[in-house]
C-alpha cells in the first residue's frame, strides 16, 4: 500500500481560550498559507490566533476541515502561533473537563507550552537502558495497572529506570527538586530527557518527559510506560476548579494508550487500591522502613509544659543536631484537655475532636454534634485549652533550651541556617528543611482528629515526609517522635508493626461505609451564585444534597456519570460559583 496523502486544511473548527465560552468556532485557512504549504502544519491540537468579534484571542484547533453551515462565511485564522498537544491529549482533555466538570480550554492550557514552540526539534538517539532485574519491579509494569507500596526509605529508583527502559516514558513526581533530581541522573545516563514544562517540546520530538502534577498532560510521542511516584501526595490534585487528579488522568491515559502504568507509593489511597492491582515489599522490609517513629504520651511526665513539651522531647531536642518541631495549628479549631483526668474531649457519636463555642457547650468540628461541657470519662466541667500557636510555642522553647528557635510557616520564604539550629513551624517546614535528625510532632492529635474524611491519610502524608527527612544522608541516626494522648491509637499499632495493609483496609472499609470516594462521589458547591445553583439541583431530585456548612454544600451521589450529569443540565448563575468534583480537602 502507497502512503495515505492527507488532506490539505482548508477550514478548521477552534477551541477559543475563554473559559467562560464552551461553543467551539469555524475558520477558513487563508489561501496564502495553503500556497506557502503553512496550512500542511496544521493539525488538532495546533495553537492559532483567531478573530472572535473585536477580540484577537488564541485558540486551539480541534478538527480539521468539519462541516461547517452552509451559507455562513468563515472569517479566516490570523495566525499560526505555537505548536500545540497531540491529538491524544486532546481528546484526554475533553475527558477531563468532563469528569471534573470544568472548561476544555483551562485544561488545554495546562497541556500546552508556556512559550511559543515554532518547530519540532529533531529526535535524539537514547542510549539503551538495561532492564531491572528486581522482581517487584518487574510485576509492576506487567500488562495491568499496578500500584507498589514501597516502604517510606525504599529505593524508588529501580521503578524509573525499568519505566525509561520500555521507551519514551512519561514520570511525574510531587515536587520540583525532585523532578530535577530526577531528569539531571537520567540525562547522566545517555537518557534524552525533558522537564515538563521547561522542555516540553522533548516528548513531541520523541523522548522521556519528567514533570509535577501538569505533567499528566504532557504530549509524548510513542509513549512507552508511565510511572507516579508518591501517589498519595495531595499535591497531584489541582486546588482550583476543575479539581482534576493526575492519577485519574494517568490511568485513563494508560487505558487509552494500552501501555503499563505503575503508581509507587507507601501509603496508596483507597482511590488507587479499587482501581489496580496491589503489589508489596516483604513485611520485614515495611516495618523497618517505618521503624524510626517513636510515640510519646505527654501526660506521662508531669513536667511537660502546655502538653507539648515533656522531659523526654526537651532532651531529645538538646542532643540532636539538626531537630525540626512540627505544630500544624492554622486555621484549625482548638484542642481541648479535661483539666482533671487530661483525656482529650472528643465527641462520643463519631470521634472528632471538640471545641467550646460558649461557656456552657462543647460542640464537635466535624459534624456539629454537641453537649454540655462535661468529660465523658471522669464528668469533670474543668477543661483547658491544648492550642498553642506557633508563635507561642517558639517563644516557649526558646526559654525552655535557652537557645534561638527559627519559626517556619507556609509565608516564610528565606532561611538562615546559620541562626538556630532548631526549626519549629507548620507542616510547611517539612519542605523547607532539606534534613534533620530528628522530626517532633507537637501535637499529632490536632492531624488525627481533623474533620476531614481524609484526615488519617494526610496525617500519614506527615509522617512519610518526617521519615525521608531523617534519612537524608543515609544513615540510621534519625528519629521521628510523635507525641499523642492517643498512645494506643490503632494507627500507632499498625505503623509500629509495620502492617501498613491494614491501615489500608480498614481506610478503605471506612470510605465504603460512609461513601466517599472512590465507593462514592461529591461535589462542594460555593460562592455567591451557589444558593441558586443548589436550588436547580433539588428540583433534579438526582442526588444527595447536605448544608450549607460554612458557606458551602455537599452533593453526593454514588455515580460519579450522574453527578456530573445533574450539574451539567443546570444552569450555571451570573453569580460566582465554584465547583470541586471530589475536593482534597473537605
Amino acid at each position: 500500500m502507497g502512503n495515505v496523502k492527507m488532506a490539505i486544511p482548508k477550514t478548521v473548527r477552534v477551541i477559543p481560550d475563554l473559559p467562560a465560552v464552551s461553543k467551539e468556532f469555524d475558520y477558513l485557512v487563508p489561501d496564502d498559507w495553503i500556497e506557502t504549504g503553512l496550512a500542511s502544519r496544521l493539525r488538532i491540537g495546533s495553537m492559532v490566533r483567531v478573530q472572535l468579534g473585536h477580540r484577537s484571542i488564541g485558540a486551539w484547533v480541534s478538527e480539521i476541515n468539519p462541516e461547517s453551515d452552509h451559507g455562513v462565511e468563515l472569517q479566516p485564522l490570523k495566525k499560526l502561533s505555537s505548536e500545540g498537544p497531540l491529538e491524544e491529549v486532546v481528546d484526554l482533555v475533553r475527558w477531563a473537563a468532563k469528569r471534573w466538570h470544568g472548561p476544555v480550554s483551562r485544561l488545554l492550557k495546562t497541556s500546552s507550552p508556556p512559550k511559543m514552540v515554532k518547530t519540532i526539534p529533531p529526535t535524539r538517539l537514547a542510549r539503551p537502558m538495561s532492564i531491572s532485574q528486581n522482581e517487584v519491579v518487574s510485576d509492576a509494569f506487567g500488562s495491568n495497572p499496578a500500584v507498589v507500596r514501597l516502604p517510606p526509605n525504599g529505593d524508588r529508583w529501580p521503578f524509573i529506570r525499568q519505566a525509561v527502559s520500555m521507551g519514551n516514558a512519561l514520570i511525574l513526581l510531587p515536587s520540583v527538586a525532585e523532578v530535577n533530581i530526577v531528569a539531571n541522573r537520567l540525562k547522566r545516563l545517555g537518557v534524552y530527557v525533558g522537564v515538563y514544562n521547561k522542555d516540553w517540546s522533548v516528548g513531541l520530538s520523541g523522548g522521556t518527559i519528567v514533570g509535577s502534577r501538569s505533567a499528566a498532560f504532557a504530549s509524548v510521542k510513542d509513549l512507552g510506560a508511565i510511572l507516579m511516584i508518591d501517589e498519595h501526595d495531595e499535591v497531584f490534585q489541582e486546588e482550583s476548579s476543575p479539581t482534576w487528579h493526575a492519577r485519574d488522568v494517568l490511568l485513563e491515559r494508560a487505558r487509552r494508550e494500552d501501555i503499563p502504568c505503575v503508581f509507587v507509593t507507601p501509603i496508596p489511597t483507597p482511590e488507587i487500591r479499587h482501581q489496580v492491582r496491589v503489589i508489596s515489599v516483604d513485611q520485614d522490609s515495611e516495618k523497618q522502613g517505618w521503624s524510626k517513629i517513636q510515640v510519646v504520651d505527654p501526660r506521662e511526665d508531669s513536667s511537660a509544659i502546655g502538653g507539648l513539651w515533656p522531659r523526654m522531647t526537651v532532651d531529645a531536642l538538646k542532643k540532636a543536631e539538626r531537630p525540626v518541631v512540627v505544630l500544624n495549628r492554622t486555621g484549625r479549631s482548638r484542642l481541648l484537655a479535661c483539666g482533671e483526668c487530661g483525656d482529650l474531649v472528643t465527641c462520643t457519636e463519631c470521634g472528632g475532636a471538640m471545641h467550646q463555642p460558649s461557656q456552657n457547650l462543647l460542640e464537635c468540628a466535624r459534624y456539629g454534634h454537641s453537649r454540655p461541657v462535661l468529660c465523658s470519662a471522669c464528668l469533670s466541667t474543668h477543661m483547658k485549652n491544648l492550642r498553642l500557636g506557633v508563635t507561642r510555642a517558639v517563644e516557649e522553647l526558646e526559654a525552655l533550651l535557652n537557645e534561638s528557635v527559627t519559626e517556619v510557616t507556609k509565608a516564610t520564604t528565606t532561611l538562615d541556617f546559620q541562626k538556630s539550629r532548631i526549626y519549629l513551624g507548620t507542616e510547611a517546614v517539612l519542605h523547607r528543611i532539606d534534613w534533620a535528625d530528628l522530626v517532633v510532632f507537637a501535637d499529632f492529635d490536632q492531624e488525627l482528629l481533623a474533620k476531614r474524611y481524609r484526615g488519617e491519610e494526610q496525617a500519614m502524608a506527615q509522617l512519610v515526609r518526617a521519615i525521608r527527612l531523617v534519612n537524608t544522608h543515609g544513615d540510621d541516626t534519625g528519629n521521628v517522635i510523635v507525641q499523642s494522648r492517643q498512645p494506643t491509637h490503632d494507627l500507632f499499632r499498625m505503623v509500629s508493626s509495620g502492617d501498613i495493609e491494614a491501615w489500608c483496609r480498614r481506610e478503605s472499609n471506612r470510605r465504603e461505609l460512609i461513601k466517599y470516594p472512590p465507593f462514592g462521589h461529591l461535589a462542594s458547591i460555593s460562592g455567591p451564585g451557589s444558593e441558586e445553583f443548589i436550588e436547580g439541583l433539588k428540583a433534579l431530585n438526582k442526588v444527595e444534597i447536605l448544608g450549607p456548612n460554612e458557606g458551602a454544600w455537599l452533593v453526593k451521589s454514588l455515580d460519579v456519570k450522574e453527578l456530573v450529569d445533574s450539574l451539567s443540565r443546570v444552569p450555571r448563575p451570573k453569580e460566582r460559583l465554584r465547583i470541586a468534583i471530589d475536593p482534597a480537602r473537605f
